[in-house]
């Protein structure tokens, strides 16, 4: 019998998943990214772990070796296979969502979902408790127990998206973040509101998911152990320490940049956009 991609992956974590507390993963950036940041993490320790040496053999630059037992090199080879488990499990719950012919509706509503989610969360997260993390506050905890039903899916889409379109001039460009988003958020919850009733998730399909969010929780994990690791070895070295941070969250900064210059602005313009002075 072949092998799903994947499996073999899945059972060499499926002890440490299985000791976490929680099958709760917070999406603070969309799924597609957080696999694209475990590959530039793995890429980062191939890349830093060896100190470089100037023609004398003495060290300009230190490498991730320098902590020694702690951080070891085979975490590179972890957090890529935790990558390629957390994957599968995501096909997996995916293709296991509504086998009636609803789960390619389903699982764009959820990628939709997590989207939004990842979106709002760093433009709530600017070190002010203001009243953008009030309202997504209240959002989340509106939804915390909800079922996993296609209503509830709707409902938490239809909200996630209004709660965008009210910050969609603060949100644009933001990680990417298009306006499209919020339109095909709204196509999909009338899609999903067409559909007939349907019962929560089967056991098999919740168990699934489970299992992907507790490898998410993993992978994560591996990820922050990477960028603590490179704030401390490059603490002298902040060119290099940014080689290590989400490129997500420095587009999410940048945007917060270029919009307090608009602010900033006596005329409105995008101040960003005027030739530059001598």
């Amino acid at each position: 019998m072949e092998t799903t991609p994947g499996t073999t992956t899945i059972a060499r974590f499926a002890a440490e998943a299985a000791s976490l507390p929680s099958d709760e993963f917070a999406f603070r950036v969309p799924l597609h990214v957080l696999l694209g940041e475990a590959a530039d993490q793995v890429r980062f320790i191939e890349q830093r772990w060896e100190p470089r040496r100037d023609a004398n053999g003495a060290a300009v630059l230190p490498g991730l070796s320098s902590i020694g037992p702690r951080f070891p090199r085979a975490l590179a080879e972890e957090i890529t296979a935790l990558a390629e488990a957390a994957h599968a499990a995501h096909f997996a719950y995916l293709v296991c969502v509504e086998p009636d012919g609803a789960g390619g509706l389903t699982a764009r509503g959820r990628e939709l979902l997590e989207e939004l989610a990842a979106v709002l969360a760093y433009h709530a997260d600017d070190g002010a408790d203001d009243e953008k993390d009030q309202r997504l506050a209240a959002l989340e905890d509106a939804h915390r127990n909800d079922p996993e039903s296609v209503d509830a899916l709707a409902s938490q889409l239809e909200d996630y998206a209004a709660l965008a379109r009210s910050y969609s001039d603060e949100i644009l460009g933001l990680g990417g973040f298009e306006r499209e988003t919020i339109r095909q958020a709204q196509e999909t919850v009338a899609a999903l509101r067409a559909l007939p009733a349907r019962p929560a998730l089967s056991s098999e399909t919740r168990q699934k998911l489970a299992l992907r969010n507790r490898l998410l929780t993993l992978l994560a994990g591996r990820i922050a152990r990477v960028r603590s690791a490179a704030r401390f070895v490059f603490r002298a070295h902040p060119a290099v320490v940014r080689e290590a941070t989400s490129a997500f969250e420095r587009q999410r900064r940048a945007a917060s940049r270029r919009r307090a210059a608009v602010e900033a602005s006596p005329s409105g313009d995008d101040a960003w956009s005027q030739p530059a002075g001598d």
